[in-house]
């Protein structure tokens, strides 16, 4: 079902029928809240309450099991401990359910017994083609449809929330509720707000395919702590980039600590960090920063203004600097007012008022209350304006004035409003939120939200995404390849020699060289390659052998390489080397591919050279290793100014991208346990690649 199961979430979204497994009569208990919540938010469909109990529980009929429940009920919300859950679900699953939310914990996340019971929720699912969401989850609401399974204690207190077209997908279902409530009173609103729990049915990459084709939903906001299959993850990115759908993600997880909280919480694994970057910069999802960075873009997203041309007035002139560098840091253009626009604003305000955007319209509103209100629509009219802020400092006492005229004003102009207020009590806040303004505190927040919302819309169109000619994963056949193995810092080295032959069976372009083990041979062989040519140590093992001086270039002739071989031997005992033809200069590169538990392999691209590390110009990639995408992140590195022309960028990314197909299936291929590929440097000479040098690591046991 897993191709198929984001299509099931419409039956956890807009179901026509509920029932509550381990309903309470108690509106407080977790058994009871989503009576409560269902009855007092307008859901419209019908439902009934499962516990041997009572006869009706909240005024809703109450049956003494599932198997008494009339035919057909499309919902379960299982609210029992996880033993009695997994039994609940089975009978569920027997009566036709298309969809279940289990709140309860006990499963995953607390080891292997839970383990066990979670993996039998999960094959259950599975079987009956449910989409389950949870558990160990707070739920799901759906404010376009008002359906609501969950017992988020906030939807009891706030007032009646209309729909947006924002969804939230969270994997921790506090952080879900929490930033819904705080949200609201910034003015964002929601189509949805889901809290994927445990995922041990429905999975994040599944919800966020679903939305993908969600008319309800325009763009997203997620809360994410890990998946386990990056390429759903990757999928589903594409589908929303598809439909246009600008996303915004809150990755946690980074640091050591992090990613062990991730494990505990919800069972999930947090995966490299740089990995998930990768991903959300192939497909332009904007990765935000902070649970203030999701409210402000909940409340940007929900102004619907693409911020082409914002006009800001102000009481404040002091302001006007902080607002303007505040635009340029986020992103947000403050338009140039026409003519007509200024002219009439000279007519309105007084003759020390500041005329260039951000408009100062003075203090003198204090004795001229409508001065703002003119000001705003003057700005309005201005054919290049498309969005309006209003800064307010101080005058509490004036605020019920104030935010009269506001809300009377909105109502009449033609494009969003949103208001800041600063040097008043929170409540003057609340009280403008009330009256259905979109209101922060510090204008910054409202410009960097803003701008991320800018961001996300045209990343959309930047972003390369996965090309229609992506490559399909490539098979080797290497089952006869056998390994010697270099014990390695607590890992397993395969040697150049070995690695640049199984280069040279993957069809990737090496230089002429031979394996030597004495220095007799070494001449023999550099007569047949050619001088100048490269002395190379293979045995004893050693990584980065050029600064420890165990690589001699520029060899001219038979006594250098001689000389050479014989410091070699002295110096490192080596009984094993390499003679290798010496390529032509020319700009050099790293690239290399490693296992990935998440996204199955991952790749790494950057300048390359002995000082690879050092000079900092590398980016990871997840696969499909496809020509575009390499092509875009090659753009991206420092290195890209020593390809002058396009074409030759065009051609590198192709090469570039075949070496790194072919390395992805190596590294996935269990049959000879390499996990890790890395060709440092990849030279390129007249808009070929030839890879100079090349290391693996591997498994211990040998191939």
């Amino acid at each position: 079902m897993q191709n198929r199961r984001h299509e099931s979430v419409r039956y956890l979204l807009q179901p026509e029928s509920i029932a509550v497994v381990g309903a309470s009569d108690r509106p407080d208990r977790i058994g009871g809240r989503p009576l409560r919540i269902l009855a007092e938010r307008g859901y419209s469909g019908s439902v009934y309450a499962v516990n041997p109990k009572y006869e009706s529980v909240q005024g809703v009929p109450c049956y003494p099991d599932i198997d008494s429940l009339p035919a057909g009920v499309e919902l379960f919300i299982i609210c029992i401990p996880a033993q009695a859950a997994v039994d609940a679900l089975e009978q569920a699953a027997e009566r036709g359910a298309r969809a279940a939310v289990v709140f309860g914990g006990g499963f995953a996340e607390v080891g292997p017994e839970g383990r066990s019971l979670q993996n039998r929720l999960s094959a259950i699912a599975e079987t009956a083609g449910m989409a389950l969401a949870g558990p160990n989850t707070l739920g799901l609401a759906s404010f376009t449809n008002r359906s609501y399974a969950t017992f988020a204690t906030t939807l009891q207190t706030m007032p009646a929330i209309e729909a947006g077209s924002v969804a939230l997908v969270s994997q921790s279902g506090g952080t879900a509720f929490n930033l819904l409530t705080e949200a609201y009173w910034a003015g964002g609103r929601f189509s949805h707000v889901i809290a994927t729990g445990n995922e041990a049915g429905v999975t994040f990459p599944d919800y966020l395919r679903y939305l993908a084709t969600d008319p309800a939903t325009s763009a997203v906001i997620g809360y994410l702590e890990g998946v386990a299959d990056g390429e759903q993850l990757a999928v589903a990115l594409g589908e929303l980039q598809a439909a246009g759908k600008p996303v915004f993600i809150l990755k946690t997880g980074a640091s050591a600590r992090g990613s062990r909280s991730v494990a505990t919480h919800t069972a999930q694994f947090a995966g490299v960090d740089s990995a998930y970057d990768a991903v959300f910069d192939r497909f332009g999802v904007v990765r935000i920063a902070s649970m203030d960075d999701a409210v402000d873009v909940a409340r940007a997203l929900t102004l619907d203004t693409p911020v082409d041309g914002l006009a800001v007035a102000t009481n404040s002139g002091g302001a006007a600097a902080y607002l303007s560098d505040a635009c340029d840091r986020f992103g947000v253009r403050l338009t140039d007012l026409a003519d007509t626009t200024l002219a009439a604003l000279r007519q309105a305000l007084p003759s020390f008022a500041g005329l260039t955007n951000p408009i100062d319209f003075t203090a003198q509103v204090i004795n001229d209350i409508d001065l703002m209100a003119n000001t705003l629509r003057i700005l309005d009219r201005d054919p290049d304006v498309d969005t309006l802020l209003v800064f307010l400092g101080s005058m509490e006492y004036l605020s019920e004035k104030l935010i009269d005229i506001l809300v009377q004003t909105k109502a009449e102009l033609h494009h969003p409003l949103v208001l800041t207020w600063l040097g008043v009590s929170d409540q003057v806040r609340l009280t403008a939120a009330r009256a259905g303004l979109v209101v922060g505190a510090d204008p910054s927040r409202v410009l960097r939200g803003l701008g991320l919302a800018r961001a996300g819309r045209g990343r959309l169109s930047q972003a390369p995404g996965r090309s229609a000619g992506a490559p399909e994963r490539e098979r080797v056949d290497l089952a006869d390849l056998r390994l010697r193995r270099h014990a390695a810092g607590g890992r397993h080295g395969i040697d150049e020699a070995q690695t640049m032959a199984l280069l040279d069976r993957l069809g990737i372009r090496t230089p002429r060289r031979a394996e030597v083990a004495t220095s007799a041979e070494a001449v023999a062989a550099a007569d047949r390659i050619g001088y100048p040519c490269v002395l190379k140590l293979v045995e004893p093992f050693m990584a980065h052998r050029a600064r420890h001086g165990a690589v001699a270039v520029g060899i001219d002739n038979a006594q250098q390489l001689t000389d050479a071989y014989e410091r070699m031997t002295q110096r490192f005992a080596m009984t094993r080397a390499l003679v290798v033809e010496q390529v032509r200069p020319g700009p050099e590169l790293i690239a290399g591919v490693l296992a990935d538990v998440t996204f199955g392999s991952r790749a790494v691209l950057g300048s390359g050279g002995v000082w690879a590390n050092e000079i900092n110009d590398m980016l990871t990639l997840v696969p499909p290793y496809d020509a575009a995408y390499v092509e875009h992140t090659l753009r991206r590195l420092k290195l890209s100014g020593q390809f002058a022309e396009p074409d030759s960028v065009s051609g590198l990314a192709k090469d570039i991208a075949t070496i790194l197909t072919r390395f992805d299936a190596v590294v996935r291929d269990g049959a000879i346990g390499i996990t890790e590929i890395e060709c440092n440097p990849l030279r390129v000479v007249d808009g070929a690649v030839t890879v100079l040098d090349a290391l693996a690591f591997a498994t211990g046991e040998e191939g």
